[in-house]
């Protein structure tokens, strides 16, 4: 079941929210009146992406079950789920075929809903991207609060991207890029992936010394004044400063929050970032939920819908 309308949250009222990552399903359940998570609750399970669509819905619906058993069974009014693309957020129908391609076409909205209503009973279930939800999570509850206008990027293994306004994502539009995509945005002789992601980290550091480090490795090195490293973060800040200046620009967030993995060694790239966009007038923060922010996102797709 699929809803556009808005929750109207009262105290003790509650959301389940899932964050659907390509190996992995985390799932929390989110007290709405105090922005909290009940911890209690959190969870996580590791999830083949090839595996068959009953295992799919199976293991994302068990897992999001677990947590409500773990919050001792509150009262639940809707359930958020971050979703990455390409999907039908609106529909709850699946467009991902370099994953999960088993549930491909699929309604996953109302599969799921079916799952959840003998325990839940009928209840919205509400789907975003997982980048865009986290930007809403750290508007709603983190380094973005209080902010109008979000940018949020998330860099890890790769680079995603959401944008939000007043509470609302945005997935296109004017002063926006295709969807809300920054990843694949042009960029130099490829795409923005190519120069800002944990990949890309890996590859300037292993041109400068013709060693293979992971990024957790290359910021200690980084930390400990290895040279190679510092530069291989201080040009990541800059290119992620550049790619993103223009939509900047265009959509004139008043907050921009940084996230994933990756924002664990904020020191050591956002000098240039902020140097990149100094000319802008917006505050440049680093994320406060880091993983939790997606669930926080889920959770808030219920309250501030329109």
């Amino acid at each position: 079941m699929n809803s556009s309308q808005a929750t109207r949250v009262t105290p003790a009222h509650h959301a389940l929210a899932l964050d659907i990552g390509g190996s992995h399903v985390s799932a929390a359940v989110i007290n709405l009146e105090s922005g909290s998570i009940l911890s209690a609750s959190e969870t996580r399970a590791s999830v083949n992406p090839d595996a068959s669509a009953q295992h799919l819905l199976e293991a994302w619906s068990t897992t999001a079950l677990v947590a409500h058993d773990l919050a001792a069974c509150p009262r639940i009014v809707h359930v958020g789920i971050a979703m990455p693309g390409p999907f039908e957020y609106a529909t709850g129908i699946s467009r991902l075929k370099h994953k999960f391609e088993a549930l491909y076409g699929a309604n996953i909205g109302e599969a799921l809903s079916q799952v959840f209503e003998p325990k839940l009973g009928v209840v919205p279930v509400y789907f975003g991207n997982d980048a865009t939800l986290f930007a809403l999570g750290e508007w709603w509850a983190g380094a973005a609060r209080g902010y109008a206008r979000v940018l949020g990027v998330t860099l890890g293994t790769g680079l995603g991207g959401g944008f939000v306004v007043d509470g609302l994502p945005c997935y296109g539009g004017e002063g926006l890029p295709p969807n809300g995509a920054i990843w694949n945005l042009p960029y130099l002789h490829g795409i923005a992936e190519d120069a800002v992601s944990g990949r890309a980290l890996e590859l300037a550091y292993h041109r400068r010394t013709g060693q293979a480090r992971s990024p957790v490795q290359i910021a200690q090195t980084a930390n400990h004044g290895d040279d190679a490293a510092q530069t291989a973060f201080l040009e990541l800040g800059i290119h992620l400063g550049r790619i993103l200046k223009p939509w900047v620009t265009s959509f004139q967030p008043s907050c921009l929050v940084v996230g994933g993995n990756l924002a664990r060694a904020w020191h050591l790239f956002c000098q240039p970032l902020e140097a990149e966009l100094r000319d802008q007038k917006l505050e440049v923060r680093a994320s406060t939920l880091y993983d939790a922010a997606n669930l926080f996102g889920a959770a808030a797709l219920g309250v501030h819908q329109p």
